[in-house]
């Protein structure tokens, strides 16, 4: 008897093997273009960069207390040279020092966000994460004169220093947005980013007289800009100043 060719039956629960043959082959291939596709797509993206933000070591720092341009702490904490990490909160929002210790010497509870030379401290939550110290280090602290390093032009993003030194991963770019918004608009410090934001420096950005930007800054956040400024150093820290008027969206 000859074998028919099989066909579609309404009732049945089958599926004919023609069906399945097919149906199993788009699937494989299917998964197989989803997967190549995603691993070159991800090739083509920035590295999320080497930050980290262990929030469970939280742990005491001494230093000077500094209010401007953004709370910081100069330290010898870090590896025993004056190093300077901006102080935040565990979330979203600037750090409200006591006026009474500014310029003093103080211990914090925090824990720390690096990313290279870069630092941040994020102090426990509570009211009493921070004490004066009676004793002074022997090494001075405080911020040395400014260095003026001259003009320059660059092409980033402007974004929170909190997430692109560790607090996200990745602390840049598009889907990082509505993030970044979030904590400048809370007061956390501002960093700017060039050559493509996943490796490489990220001097603080502040305006032309060295002062933390007003929230005018906020429609420029995480988005492709064009800066013109001055690069400054103070210390160890390296800052990029320029007006709102020199960004130029691209």
């Amino acid at each position: 008897m000859k074998k028919r060719d099989t066909f579609f039956v309404g009732w049945s629960s089958d599926i004919p093997s023609v069906d399945r043959r097919f149906v199993l082959g788009a699937g494989i291939a299917l998964v197989a273009g989803a997967a190549g596709l995603g691993s070159a797509l991800g090739r083509l993206q920035n590295a999320p960069g080497d930050g980290n933000w262990d929030q469970g070591a939280v742990r005491t720092w001494t230093g000077l207390l500094v209010a401007a341009p953004y709370p910081m702490l100069r330290t010898l904490d870090l590896g025993g040279v004056p190093r300077t990490a901006f102080l935040a909160t565990s979330g979203k929002t600037a750090v409200r020092l006591p006026a009474q210790l500014v310029g003093q010497t103080v211990t914090l509870t925090a824990s720390l966000i690096q990313r290279g030379d870069h630092a941040m401290l994020a102090v426990a939550d509570g009211l009493d994460w921070i004490m004066a110290d009676a004793q002074r280090p022997a090494t001075p602290l405080e911020l040395s004169p400014e260095e003026d390093l001259g003009p320059v032009g660059l092409t980033g993003e402007i974004l929170d220093a909190k997430c692109w030194f560790g607090a996200m991963r990745p602390g840049f770019g598009k889907t990082h947005k509505a993030c970044a918004t979030l904590c400048v608009r809370g007061g956390l410090p501002l960093a700017f980013c060039a050559d493509g934001c996943g490796t490489g420096e990220a001097p603080v950005f502040l305006d032309e007289n060295g002062r933390a930007h007003s929230r005018a800054i906020l429609p420029y956040v995480a988005d492709q800009v064009f800066v013109v400024g001055r690069r400054v150093r103070v210390a160890d820290m390296i800052q990029f100043r320029a007006p709102i008027s020199a960004i130029r969206r691209l």
